[in-house]
């Protein structure tokens, strides 16, 4: 990912080939040939033009040197901190494409395994006692109950995995408004049922951390917030992945790069 210098470059050397153009038009509108000194503009900006794009290309560079050390130091920061851990994703709403690749690369050099990924089906069946049955589902997910294979089919719109019992969860929320299907008293009743899902697996033995990527928008952080659960808003970054390892090691807080975030990373584990 390029930082904010890298664009604020990109713009200036496109203002600078605006600038090419609107200097010679003005001298060809009014002359009607390119004079000495408009060919003496023309020529320094191309050069500043050129200079432009060679620092882009060493930006560019020292940008894919950083990538490369941070993937390379991953694995070390991470190894053996997670022996053997069954992780769930939960996702309420819809999971974006490259979730489930993105938890694995973070758990997996950590010793861990995404063990199965649920979605809950939007809208749910039409019911009643939803806080009952979001506990029920929530504690079924951790210890691998019956209840959950009997379930699967009718509240869950993507299940895969055992559901063997769970080390940790990670939550994500695809509820940006236009996917959500559910509307009025059965989105509030939906709602319901996920808070109190979310409910159950925090008193639970498990960690949960709840993830999105920089690009997410709107943002879901202030949902887990609200709930209560440790988040981390740039999954799809080095650091992010480092931080939802960390975090559920017991990192409790809200972690990335977006304004909503407390600090970077959480404290190493010991």
């Amino acid at each position: 990912m390029f930082s904010q210098r890298y664009h604020a470059i990109s713009l200036i050397a496109v203002f600078l080939a605006l600038g090419i153009g609107v200097a010679l038009g003005v001298a060809i509108g009014e002359n009607g040939v390119v004079s000495d000194a408009s060919k003496d503009l023309e020529n320094s900006l191309r050069g500043d033009l050129r200079q432009v794009r060679s620092n882009n290309s060493d930006l560019r560079r020292d940008l894919d040197q950083r990538d490369r050390f941070a993937v390379a130091a991953y694995p070390a920061l991470v190894r053996n901190l997670m022996p053997d851990w069954r992780v769930g994703i939960v996702a309420m709403c819809s999971l974006p494409s490259g979730y489930t690749s993105a938890v694995g690369d973070a758990v997996e050099p950590a010793g861990g395994q995404v063990d199965s990924v649920t979605v809950i089906a939007d809208p749910l069946p039409k019911g009643k006692a939803r806080e009952r049955l979001g506990r029920r589902v929530g504690r079924g997910l951790v210890s691998g109950s019956h209840f959950i294979d009997g379930a699967r089919k009718d509240l869950f719109s993507t299940t895969r995995g055992q559901y063997r019992g769970l080390d940790a969860v990670v939550l994500v929320r695809g509820c940006d408004g236009s996917k959500r299907k559910a509307k009025g008293r059965a989105k509030r009743s939906q709602e319901r049922f996920e808070a109190a899902l979310i409910d159950a697996l925090r008193d639970s033995r498990v960690k949960v951390a709840g993830v999105e990527e920089t690009g997410t928008d709107p943002s879901q952080v202030g949902y887990m917030k609200d709930r209560g659960v440790t988040s981390v808003d740039d999954l799809d970054l080095v650091a992010g992945k480092t931080a939802l390892v960390w975090g559920l090691l017991g990192g409790e807080g809200h972690y990335g790069v977006k304004s909503s975030a407390e600090r970077y990373l959480p404290s190493p584990p010991d």
